[in-house]
């Protein structure tokens, strides 16, 4: 007996020492609840501080937009414009209009006291209003402003009224020299307009909110009517105020709110004893659910999140069904969810294999489809023209043709994508040297290239389609033939231009504007393809392009014309990507000149 009355004690002691450990954690959450209400009262009563605050902000950069627009509408206003280039005797005519103007800028802003034009010497030169006299004695203008300003506040010697200044500089539009200045308007303003915007900006009842200058005088005021001047020690008082600044884009002022400290927190209202009720019936439903919540909910989770854990150790593991009741049937769901997720995985990872595989083949079967377009067609009718000259002349003439002829084709099929701008450029003579024989030097194909440029790479084949473009669209309607000519030239730190134009027939302007949005379309086109091509997708898309060739008959010819242009384009986005760009200008009868803007390198395995 003496045995279990112990057992029970110790059961009983343990309970106890868990329910006064029960009660002290919620008083210590009670205790930090409040200190978070106190917290989240402080930190709401600050965010709606800096929402005015920018709200003010708001208005005063709204204001200075208004002042900007009036002086502007002033200084450059054809009478005061005028009045800088005028001589002493036109100004004293104009002086009628002059202070016309000043009226009317005056009408527009009240707070608007003085008016004050200069020229570049910093001589007055014109004026309306208060302390005209007294403005060079106590130095409000100073020197010249290169660019709008806001001044300090002063008073005149007959008063105590504040004033500030705002300075606008005046450039001579008409001079070749941008910035040329001529001279400056002056605007002496009241700040009457800054205790408005001031208004509501308040976040409790005794915020104070001020507007300073550069100097930390105070040009307006909410909840301190009394202070001239906010120092910094003033706005750093942790003990009694909680304080917070922002800049204005007026050369140094600042708009400042200091709330007291005992208006950050809100009154309790009661809450303290609705809080200790709550957490004592808290404490009662927790006493009855201790040892339910403890042997068949507490103990399974942790045993099921020591489970989570491990699994990303070992995947392959899965967790133990103890209970036939809901967390069973968790533990149940989440082996189905791993071993989907197993599933899923293998699933993915087979998928990205064979879209790499499909997008490695297909990239260097478009690579290799648009470099053999090229060659049938040229060499179809350059073999043409070797059989009319073969017929009509019997000379060493055919012995040249052919052999640039095959200079040409040897060139075209070599194997890679990728070649020097030097090689490219001795292709293009070949080519030039074809063309000339076939139209008896009617049409002439001129060449020019830097030195930086030569030893630069380049995707083959990118001149010849714009030359012939040139040569058989822009040149062979012209009786009297034309000259082609194309040009490569470093283009900055790291692109080189590639320049082809003609004096041709040109395109008619519909045309052109068609032209120019395939051309946008084709550079977008294959956009993101972006995966990387084996050696042996090579080798397959070769041979796959082989057998097409083989089948596509005498129709092939026909489509070759409107293939060019695009060929390139597809090419370009494909080597390039982003950063290749081409553009056609042209004008009907006069010509038409293409340019294409390249990296001067290739990414590592183009070729």
């Amino acid at each position: 007996m003496r045995r279990k009355r112990r057992k029970r004690q110790s059961v009983f002691r343990q309970l106890s020492l868990m329910g006064i450990g029960l009660m002290l954690v919620l008083f210590l959450v009670f205790v930090a609840s409040n200190g978070q209400m106190r917290a989240i009262q402080q930190e709401n009563t600050l965010n709606t501080s800096r929402q005015l605050m920018v709200q003010v902000e708001n208005k005063m950069e709204e204001y200075c937009q208004l002042m900007t627009q009036i002086a502007t509408v002033t200084a450059y206003s054809p009478t005061i414009y005028a009045y800088f280039f005028q001589d002493s005797v036109e100004r004293v005519i104009s002086m009628e209009d002059v202070n016309t103007v000043f009226s009317n800028t005056i009408l527009l802003e009240q707070n608007i006291a003085g008016i004050y034009i200069y020229d570049k010497k910093m001589d007055l030169i014109a004026s309306m209003g208060k302390g005209t006299q007294e403005l060079e004695r106590i130095g409000v203008v100073g020197g010249m402003k290169s660019e709008m300003a806001y001044g300090s506040l002063f008073s005149f010697s007959d008063s105590n009224t504040p004033y500030y200044a705002i300075y606008f500089p005046v450039f001579d539009l008409n001079s070749k020299i941008y910035g040329q200045q001529i001279g400056m308007c002056v605007l002496i303003m009241k700040p009457d307009k800054f205790q408005g915007i001031l208004e509501g900006a308040q976040a409790t009842e005794n915020t104070q909110i001020y507007l300073l200058d550069k100097n930390g005088r105070v040009m307006a005021s909410q909840g301190d009517s009394d202070a001239e001047r906010l120092d910094a020690g003033e706005m750093e008082d942790p003990k009694a105020y909680q304080a917070a600044s922002i800049s204005l884009p007026m050369g140094g002022w600042q708009l400042v709110a200091r709330i007291p400290i005992e208006e950050l927190y809100a009154p309790e209202d009661g809450l303290a004893g609705f809080h200790t009720g709550a957490y004592l019936l808290a404490l009662c439903l927790m006493f009855c659910m201790v040892a339910f919540c403890y042997w068949r909910l507490a103990i399974p989770i942790r045993e099921m999140d020591s489970f989570v854990k491990r699994v990303s150790v070992e995947p392959e593991a899965r967790a133990p069904i103890r209970w036939e009741d809901e967390i069973g049937r968790v533990e149940q769901s989440l082996n189905q969810m791993l071993d989907s997720i197993e599933e899923k995985n293998r699933e993915i990872q087979d998928a990205r294999e064979r879209v790499y595989q499909m997008e490695s083949a297909k990239k260097q079967l478009q690579i290799l489809a648009y470099r053999n377009q090229i060659n049938p067609h040229f060499l179809y009718n350059t073999l043409d023209c070797i059989r009319a000259m073969a017929l009509y002349h019997e000379e060493d003439e055919i012995a040249e043709i052919t052999l640039a002829l095959a200079k040409v084709f040897r060139f075209a099929v070599r194997e890679g994508n990728v070649v020097k701008v030097e090689e490219e450029l001795n292709y293009i003579k070949e080519y030039a040297h074809i063309i000339e024989h076939r139209f008896r030097g009617r049409i002439q194909v001129a060449i020019e290239a830097g030195e930086a440029v030569r030893q630069k790479p380049v995707i083959k084949l990118l001149l010849q389609p714009l030359i012939e473009n040139a040569v058989f669209h822009g040149l062979e309607q012209k009786i009297e033939g034309g000259r082609v000519k194309a040009s490569v030239r470093m283009e900055g730190a790291g692109y080189m231009r590639f320049v082809v134009e003609d004096n041709g027939c040109g395109i008619e302007e519909g045309k052109l504007r068609e032209l120019q949005d395939r051309i946008r379309g084709a550079l977008e086109w294959n956009k993101g393809a972006e995966t990387a091509v084996s050696d042996s997708a090579i080798g397959e898309a070769e041979r796959a392009a082989g057998k097409e060739e083989k089948g596509r008959g005498a129709q092939e010819d026909k489509r070759q014309g409107g293939i060019g242009m695009a060929n390139i384009c597809h090419r370009l986005k494909l080597f390039y990507g982003k950063e290749a760009s081409l553009w056609v200008e042209s004008r009907e009868g006069e010509g038409t000149r293409i340019t294409m803007i390249i990296p001067d390198k290739m990414e590592e395995g183009a070729a």
